[in-house]
């Protein structure tokens, strides 16, 4: 490595430091809202310090569980060769241009269209752009999460996105979609989703991939660096992240 290297790399680190960063991961602790068919997330204390002399806890949960991404092969038979270890370790690390619609007090059911996308990059100036990752605040975390015995009214009901609000982000060749939802694009109205047309035709069988359960959107600017990798499964339907936003100050 040469000197110019050292030095691209110090200023690299420098305007990161310089940026304020959001962290989009939901805690992951026992009662947290999951997909009504996913096995519930168990974190024992299986090890402690009376008793082993260390502290290591066991940990049981989906490929789906918290902030997490889909890959194809998650709900398309077809594709069972674009599994989440087929895609490159920095493949969601990207910027990002985020839609926020967290003011409209969005119900089940309600959909967002691709003139309401157009009309919040018009409000913005912000576009996403091909390589990139749209991110869709529907204002839903940040309203209904919760861990206790409620906490299920999330995933039962979400918004969503229509038909041509899914292929508007196909159009612009993004990388990911990412969504505060359970479901992305699916609305969901008393535990019966509705069309999930993200999923089976426009992102999903286009190698775009679904991240779900991003929380702290409110925080993003409408432009940012986003981070995130997922575990390297073998053959994973998808995985967990830990995803964060580099945000200008």
């Amino acid at each position: 490595m040469d000197t110019a290297d050292v030095v691209g790399i110090d200023r690299i680190l420098a305007g990161l430091k310089r940026m304020r960063v959001v962290d989009l991961a939901p805690l992951l602790e026992r009662g947290i809202p999951r997909w009504p068919t996913h096995p519930h997330l168990t974190i024992d204390k299986a090890v402690t310090h009376d008793h082993d002399g260390y502290y290591c806890q066991a940990i049981m949960m989906a490929e789906h569980t918290g902030a997490h991404v889909d890959a194809p092969a998650h709900v398309l038979p077809h594709r069972m060769d674009r599994t989440i270890d087929t895609f490159p370790a920095d493949h969601l690390i990207s910027a990002a241009v985020l839609y926020d619609f967290s003011k409209l007090d969005l119900k089940p059911g309600h959909l967002i269209t691709a003139d309401d996308l157009r009309k919040a990059e018009n409000a913005t100036g912000v576009k996403v752009k091909a390589g990139e990752i749209a991110m869709v605040n529907y204002g839903w975390m940040s309203r209904y999460w919760r861990t206790d015995s409620k906490a299920q009214w999330y995933v039962m009901n979400a918004p969503g996105m229509s038909e041509d609000a899914c292929e508007f982000f196909r159009e612009r060749q993004v990388k990911a979609v990412a969504t505060d939802t359970v479901a992305a694009e699916t609305a969901i109205i008393d535990g019966v989703p509705q069309n999930n047309p993200g999923h089976m035709k426009s992102w999903l069988p286009n190698d775009i991939l679904i991240i779900e359960m991003l929380r702290n959107l409110e925080q993003v600017t409408p432009r940012s660096l986003f981070v995130a990798m997922p575990l390297n499964i073998h053959e994973g339907s998808g995985s967990p992240i830990r995803p964060f936003a580099y945000c200008p100050t």
